[in-house]
């Protein structure tokens, strides 16, 4: 009795150390779904006709909805079976708000009614995040996942141009002179921000196959800054006249914080054998 005590103790220390084998895992991972904008970066406060780029409204974006794709890379931890660190690139992109919107259809449609060429693009924002990280998956059911995710990295903002083009107006002068020919082009282009990013999230995983996640993704904010170039262009009588005015603005920052709704399909892209610890 004496001996065998010491050698079952010695079994069960043996058998409790072992690792048992699995399949390790590498997954590639494709997501889409919807962008929510929130706080300032979406906030545009029509109610007094401005938004982003007036003095009256310091911070304030007003993006409105948009939507986002992107792919990552996931890897299951060599010590657990349920922790993965994962790698992801995403592409976000938000139109205007719609009370943006719909304010400057109104007001520019109205004031150039009259003018038989007239177009507008508003800006679209952008924003593409890089973040490593780790998920960490907990088993609902045999097939059924819940899961947890924190990602850091640097994000890309980009905003696209906002132009604006009318021509033979009559509009801001008084008087309109016979034969003339006025067209106005406004090009505003934006620099690029590079910062900061943070991902916090989680969803559910069926079948280590599809994903339904949702998303909190704050990016560093960056000082708004851009150029225009306005070309102004007068035919009267035969008679071009071009003038051409450039500004340069540096403005106040804006940091983009949204919410994600996304669908996703993982693609196993590797599986070996190896010895991991269940926790």
């Amino acid at each position: 009795m004496k001996k065998t005590a010491p050698f079952l103790f010695a079994l069960f220390l043996i058998a409790t150390g072992l690792h048992h084998p699995v399949s390790a895992q590498v997954y590639i991972g494709l997501h889409g779904g919807i962008t929510l904008p929130q706080g300032q970066y979406a906030d545009s406060r029509m109610s007094d006709n401005e938004w982003m780029f007036t003095q009256g409204h310091q911070h304030k974006a007003g993006a409105g909805r948009g939507w986002s794709a992107g792919v990552d890379v996931s890897y299951a931890m060599p010590f657990h079976t349920n922790l993965e660190a994962v790698l992801e690139a995403d592409y976000m992109q938000s139109d205007v708000s719609d009370d943006v919107q719909s304010y400057y259809d109104i007001s520019f449609a109205h004031r150039y009614s009259q003018c038989p060429a007239y177009s507008m693009q508003l800006p679209r924002f952008r924003n593409i995040p890089v973040l490593l990280g780790v998920r960490y998956r907990f088993p609902l059911t045999k097939t059924i996942y819940l899961y947890g995710e924190a990602l850091g990295g640097v994000s890309l903002r980009l905003i696209s141009p906002w132009t604006l083009y009318f021509a033979d107006a009559n509009w801001p002068y008084s008087y309109r002179e016979d034969e003339m020919q006025f067209n106005n082009l406004k090009r505003s282009t934006y620099a690029n921000a590079t910062t900061a990013a943070l991902r916090l999230g989680g969803g559910f995983m069926v079948k280590d196959l599809v994903t339904i996640g949702f998303g909190f993704n704050l990016m560093g904010a960056a000082q708004l800054v851009w150029d225009e170039e306005e070309t102004v262009r007068y035919d009267i009588y035969g008679t071009v006249k071009e003038i051409q005015n450039s500004y340069h603005v540096d403005y106040h920052d804006i940091q983009p914080l949204l919410v994600t709704v996304s669908v996703g399909l993982r693609l196993k892209a590797f599986s070996g054998a190896r010895h991991v610890q269940d926790w």
